[in-house]
């Protein structure tokens, strides 16, 4: 977010200078004014990994209680017992 917040300040003192500054050096702050959005969005998506995927509920059922949950209703594919 810090990142991102310190881009954006340097995108509008560009385009400030863009409107002040009147010499060649006015198309690279033009450059930077346009580009650095693009660059800011970039980095603050590739920042910290991100979790996992949390586990499939029948992991956390098998953690807190030790088994894992009767499925609740038939599967396909599996044929009950015949006496």
């Amino acid at each position: 977010m810090r990142r991102y917040l310190v881009s954006m300040l340097v995108r509008t003192v560009c385009v400030v200078l863009v409107i002040v500054v009147h010499s060649p050096v006015r198309w690279g702050f033009a450059a930077g004014a346009v580009f650095l959005p693009y660059i800011a969005v970039i980095m603050a998506n590739a920042g910290r990994g991100r979790r996992d995927d949390p586990p499939p509920a029948r992991a956390v059922h098998r953690e807190l209680t030790g088994t894992a949950p009767e499925p609740a209703g038939p599967v396909e594919g599996i044929v009950p017992d015949r006496p």
